[in-house]
């Protein structure tokens, strides 16, 4: 376009800037007349000037922008029926079905396309993106070594074979450890691997067994982590001593009495987190994926007749001495076992020697009762002698009272005794102690892990979505739930949205509004019904029976009758039944006999 025709245009696109409405039309057609062009191209040519001058006017804003045909309250609902139908990470229902759902249920008002609803439900953080959001969470620290162990068990990638031998888990064979029918035939002999660490130093401990989760498996690793090992050259390693807490997950091994009673012997306080929060165990569950692909991706290249269970271990052991003596921690950054090199001594709590540990299950809890001489005789040991211990200063206790004796490991020759507080029924146990400190790094106002006072970070607009949505889902006859209902609901798997809305309104609103289909003449079906003889009896007994129900009224020429009419053939039981009723009726239309007559007269 030359210099002339763009100077024209550049014109009239300022002339029409300043007109008022209406005033474009006269300008654009005389442009057209001098450009020789229609006036729709010359409109469109003098529009692009405009935007390139920057002289275009911004477009009037709509009356009803940001308003919807449906409401925030409407949106939740269906942001919660999605929400609450979500299982295994997998959105179940689809949007269009939740709208039709909804509204043939009455709980919107307006069916709106899927494709609008979704932009509206992103707009507002509604959707399964924005409602998967995660709860904040709050980093803990511990105060000293040894302060928090934490726990956790995991099936490995080997299992046992009936024979023996160790092999591994093929992801495309017939023992692939997530295909259920398959893990079920080879449950019994599946290796677990259980991996400990401390929580400042995040020193990582780990150890092989078969069995599964057992309580055996736990306790042992438990004491075997709390033991001080020693290197090939007899070397004490460091990571050992009774921790002061003991965090894990909600496993049955975990929560079982007998591991519950040992660490209460041995002065443990377990904390153990809710149920699918296993980021609050993060450090031991990071710690298993450490184990698994830089331990137990090595044992590919190995000959399977060659491990055993007492190799795997010590190459366990001699491969977690390597990694926690070299591999410097980004939080502190030492290496994990020069970190836990720095506790001290009041926080070492030596363990006792694992005979001693190991009887404390069994021992646990024992009952005694008191001397007349207020005393109780207890062995530590099996084989040792007992010992007796003066109670007449523990309160609550007479003689013949009934009471619970303990060893306490760590205050040996010394007991805890258990006497039942009669007025809350709680046992009442006597002696025990712990402390605490801030270093390593930690920030000094951060709360300590193992406690409960801590606060929870703010709730976030995803949370209070949730809170809402939860509200409404299990809501009452009096209105919202509350958080305290909802947990209740939720624990009990009570459904959502009950009686809220029918989840088949759209189904019967479409099987109601069906057609009424033509009938279409047919033929008749040949079938018969089959013909089915009489149960048959003999003679003999036919008039058996007869004579039991007719007594005396029984006439002995019957058996001739039935034997000249039927025979061999057997009598046909309608019609022994028949002569039966026929008597009867015989019997009962006879009359009676009339007038007096003299007995024994002359």
């Amino acid at each position: 376009m030359d210099d002339i025709r763009m100077q024209i245009i550049t014109n009239a696109a300022q002339e029409c800037a300043e007109a008022g409405h209406g005033d474009c039309g006269p300008v654009v057609a005389r442009a057209a007349e001098a450009l020789c062009l229609s006036v729709g191209r010359t409109a469109t040519l003098i529009s692009q000037a405009q935007k390139r001058l920057g002289l275009a006017k911004p477009r009037k804003r709509r009356s009803d922008a940001g308003q919807s045909a449906i409401t925030d309250a409407e949106l939740e609902t269906i942001a919660g029926t999605i929400l609450h139908d979500r299982r295994a990470g997998k959105w179940m229902i689809p949007l269009q079905d939740t709208i039709d759902m909804l509204y043939e249920g009455g709980k919107i008002a307006t069916r709106l396309s899927s494709n609008h609803v979704a932009r509206l439900l992103r707009q507002r953080g509604l959707d399964g993106h924005s409602l998967a959001a995660p709860t904040p969470h709050v980093r803990m620290r511990t105060e000293h070594i040894n302060a928090v162990f934490q726990m956790d068990a995991s099936v490995c990638v080997l299992y046992k074979t009936p024979q023996g031998e160790l092999l591994l888990l093929e992801e495309d064979g017939v023992h692939y450890k997530n295909k259920p029918g398959n893990l079920v035939r080879v449950m019994d002999q599946l290796l677990v691997r259980f991996v400990g660490t401390e929580h400042a130093s995040n020193a990582i401990a780990v150890r092989f067994y078969t069995g599964g989760e057992t309580t055996e498996n736990a306790l042992d690793f438990l004491m075997w982590m709390m033991t001080q090992r020693h290197d090939a050259q007899g070397n004490p390693m460091p990571l050992h001593g009774v921790p002061f807490t003991l965090y894990t997950d909600q496993g049955g091994c975990f929560k079982s009495a007998a591991f519950r009673n040992f660490c209460s012997a041995m002065g443990i306080k377990q904390e153990w987190h809710k149920p699918r929060n296993s980021r609050a165990t993060g450090q031991v569950e990071v710690s298993q994926n450490i184990a698994e692909r830089g331990f137990e991706s090595r044992l590919r290249f190995l000959d399977p007749a060659t491990i055993t269970i007492a190799r795997l271990n010590a190459m366990a052991e001699l491969w977690m001495h390597k990694r926690n003596g070299t591999k410097k921690h980004s939080r502190h950054g030492m290496q994990p076992y020069v970190a836990w090199s720095t506790i001290t001594t009041e926080h070492l709590r030596i363990a006792p020697s694992m005979e001693l540990m190991r009887s404390l299950p069994a021992s646990l809890a024992e009952p005694r009762q008191v001397s007349g001489n207020m005393t109780v005789s207890y062995a530590l040991k099996k084989g040792q002698g007992s010992r007796e211990y003066d109670l007449r200063y523990v309160p609550g206790v007479s003689p013949r009272s009934k009471v619970l004796v303990c060893v306490n490991p760590l205050a040996a020759p010394a007991v805890r005794v258990g006497v039942t507080d009669p007025a809350t029924g709680e046992i009442v146990w006597h002696q025990v102690e712990p402390v605490a400190e801030g270093w390593m790094g930690y920030q000094a106002g951060a709360p300590v892990l193992g406690q409960s006072e801590f606060q929870a970070m703010p709730a976030t607009p995803a949370d209070e979505r949730r809170a809402r949505i939860a509200a409404q889902a299990f809501a009452t006859p009096q209105g919202p739930a509350t958080p305290t209902q909802v947990q209740a609901a939720q624990k009990a798997g009570t459904a959502p949205y009950v009686g809220q809305f029918d989840p088949f309104a759209d189904i019967k609103a479409g099987a109601a509004s069906l057609p009424t289909y033509l009938q279409r003449p047919g033929t008749q079906h040949a079938a018969a019904a089959p013909t089915v003889e009489a149960a048959r009896m003999s003679v003999a007994a036919a008039c058996k029976y007869m004579r039991q129900e007719l007594g005396d009224a029984y006439d002995p020429s019957t058996y001739a009758w039935l034997t000249e009419r039927h025979g061999s053939v057997g009598v046909p039981d309608d019609v022994v039944k028949g002569l039966v009723a026929a008597r009867r009726q015989a019997m009962s239309a006879k009359p009676a006999a009339g007038g007096l007559r003299a007995v024994g007269g002359a």
